[in-house]
């Protein structure tokens, strides 16, 4: 069945003509984005943080960088060019941000105690990364929060059941917070499929069996999403444009445009 795409704030919203299946946000005012190297999180944390734009200087949506452990893919290297798509980013302050774990600042904790604009984090998907999250644990705890864990089952580490566990066990009990849903983001970059794509998905949904945790959504690349059935998924999905190329896949390694 094909598929019919509209943009909304650069993001392509995907709905399938059978059942009218669609991504929404959760409607949760933070949601927490974690994963390990490679499973593409930033990627979907711009990408869910630009489906929170409603086209309206009102309740613009923050999305803040708290990965302090991956030496690519940042987002504050993108501060600008989302500011105009309707996305403030906050990141931590320069210095900050080649400590192991920065302080909190004003700006992130404001950010994320303020009540009136949906929140996305981006948060290192290690014990680093967790240690920088669980600064703001007592702050969370009292909000209506939710933490996904980005699963691309095609990774080290994070290619079997009990790898996804172990990481999963590790970032909460270092963040101090629980991790409340999966997000299925099965690719080999350049080199995926869709036969690549369910493949990973369904080693996902074993993990989120086992786990009894919920997967929240599939995140395609948008061509890929455009060639899916209607029937190819039972969760909603959704579609990436992507923002990084990896050094390697372009001369300068810069954002993809």
């Amino acid at each position: 069945m094909p598929v019919v795409s509209s943009e909304m704030g650069g993001f392509v919203v995907s709905v399938f003509r059978s059942g009218l299946t669609k991504f929404q946000p959760n409607g949760r005012r933070v949601t927490i984005f974690t994963g390990r190297f490679g499973s593409g999180k930033t990627e979907v944390s711009i990408n869910y943080a630009l489906s929170l734009v409603n086209g309206t200087n009102v309740r613009r949506p923050v999305l803040i960088d708290l990965d302090i452990v991956t030496p690519y893919f940042r987002t504050r290297e993108l501060a600008e060019q989302l500011a105009g798509e309707g996305l403030d980013v906050v990141s931590p302050a320069a210095v900050a941000q080649h400590l192991d774990t920065p302080g909190i600042t004003p700006e992130i904790l404001g950010a994320i105690q303020q009540l009136k604009r949906p929140v996305v984090m981006d948060v290192g998907g290690d014990a680093q990364g967790a240690r920088a999250l669980g600064q703001f644990a007592s702050f969370l705890h009292d909000i209506d929060y939710t933490m996904n864990f980005v699963v691309n089952p095609h990774r080290p580490f994070t290619d079997s059941v009990n790898g996804i566990a172990q990481a999963i066990e590790e970032i909460q009990g270092t963040s101090r917070l629980q991790v409340t849903a999966l997000v299925s983001n099965p690719n080999l970059m350049r080199e995926t499929t869709l036969e690549v794509v369910v493949a990973g998905h369904c080693l996902v949904e074993e993990t989120a069996d086992a786990l009894n945790l919920p997967v929240a959504f599939v995140s395609l690349r948008a061509d890929l999403a455009a060639q899916a059935g209607s029937d190819m998924f039972r969760q909603p999905v959704m579609s990436l444009r992507r923002f990084f190329v990896m050094p390697w896949e372009s001369g300068e390694g810069k954002v993809a445009q």
